[in-house]
């Protein structure tokens, strides 16, 4: 049996144990514990797994971060919060529903049906209302392989043509330590900061909404949950209320690792400061974006990214620094003002703009100067054969029509 496939059947296997804990076993429980050291021995063999794993950076990078931040909900479930069945289903129900339940729980780290559901924004219309008909399911079905075949056309346009027309042509604006020379810079390293920032940004959206909509669909498929339990994995730019660095973080971004990181944050800094106030607040900030940076850090590690890790780190620090100077200087609304004024949000989107320029190379380059190639992550390049003048048109002509048809 090769290594990824042991570590896909550890995977399964601690996800098998923690519902089956969750569902059956009461917190304070001598059989819950048995259970949590059984996940802890999992753990263990998993990370030794990951070391042992081959392929492609990014492939090894996904999934040494799908078993981390597996691992701190984990961790928030059965240690921090000690969540038991009635806390899910306050009613007495038969085994195979709390089952499904604790599976819901153990596999979303976003808290999806649950108290703690990470809500950001108002979901768009993405569902039909609970027990909806199969001819419901199939349309859901059938709207989520279209968008992942114009999802895997727009990432190859950009990794085969973008990304690779930089590498070829720009070659310069990777060159090593580009992101940190700062005034230092070529004229073509300051020009391509922004495109370049950019670019990784929208790439990274892409891959992980078609990871997401794969894993959904194959749970539609085997009557595991509906596409109510599948909520939008990112915001839009429209969503946004104002734009400032925690609304981009909060809103725009995706929301998989808040609630284990808010659990596990506030724990810690419950220990540090207990009473309530702005000093704890500013902690929990740089405490949630410090294991954030930490978890990018490692997946980087057992990826084996041949480059400078620590910008990583530094990047995820520098966000939680911008947020608490961007609270100084410039207020929250008050709560009967949901948005900012046309001036403030031309002043956000500057100042926005100018955050990612500063900022995002310190973890987008890292990634942007891997080699571009197909692998088991693409396995086929639609620009390779017919060009990226086609598939831009082909992208473009598909995002019009969806925006259209679908709004």
């Amino acid at each position: 049996m090769s290594c990824l496939l042991k570590l896909a059947a550890t995977m399964a296997a601690e996800y098998l144990v923690a519902s089956v804990t969750l569902a059956f076993t009461a917190k304070d429980s001598s059989v819950r514990k048995l259970c949590c050291l059984s996940l802890l021995a999992l753990a263990v063999l998993e990370t030794r797994l990951l070391s042992f794993l081959s392929g492609p950076e990014l492939l090894r990078g996904v999934f040494a971060f799908a078993c981390l931040v597996k691992t701190l909900h984990f961790v928030s479930l059965f240690l921090i919060l000690r969540v038991e069945i009635s806390q899910l289903l306050p009613q007495i129900h038969k085994p195979p529903a709390n089952f499904l339940a604790s599976l819901n729980c153990v596999t979303s780290t976003r808290g999806i049906g649950t108290r703690w559901e990470v809500n950001t924004w108002t979901h768009r219309g993405h569902a039909s209302p609970p027990n909806q008909p199969p001819k419901a399911k199939g349309a859901y079905i059938a709207r989520t392989l279209l968008t992942l075949i114009w999802q895997y056309t727009a990432l190859d346009l950009l990794n085969f043509g973008a990304v690779r027309y930089f590498q070829r042509e720009w070659p310069g604006a990777l060159a090593a330590d580009a992101e940190f020379l700062g005034p230092a810079s070529s004229k073509e390293q300051l020009i391509a900061r922004l495109p370049l920032s950019c670019l990784l940004l929208v790439d990274l959206r892409l891959l992980f909404s078609m990871i997401y909509k794969i894993i959904a669909l194959v749970s539609i498929a085997f009557f595991l949950g509906s596409p109510e339990s599948w909520p939008p994995l990112f915001g839009r730019v429209c969503d946004l209320r104002r734009f400032s660095v925690r609304d981009c973080w909060a809103i725009y971004w995706h929301s998989l690792l808040r609630w284990p990181l808010v659990t596990i944050s506030s724990a810690i800094q419950n220990c540090l400061i207990p009473a309530p106030g702005k000093p704890q607040r500013i902690i929990q900030l740089f405490l949630i974006f410090s294991i954030s940076g930490i978890l990018h850090m490692l997946s980087a590690v057992y990826a084996g990214v041949p480059d400078n890790i620590g910008a990583i780190m530094l990047f995820f620090v520098s966000n939680a620094a911008a947020i608490v100077v961007e609270d100084l200087v410039r207020p929250r609304p008050r709560a009967d003002r949901y948005s900012d004024t046309a001036w403030t949000r031309y002043l956000g989107i500057l100042s926005l703009l100018t955050w990612t320029y500063l900022s995002v190379p310190l973890f987008a380059y890292t990634a942007l100067r891997l080699p571009v190639k197909t692998n088991e992550v693409m396995p086929f390049s639609f620009v390779e054969e017919v060009g990226w003048r086609v598939i831009a048109g082909v992208v473009s002509a598909g995002w019009a029509g969806w925006t259209l048809i679908v709004g």
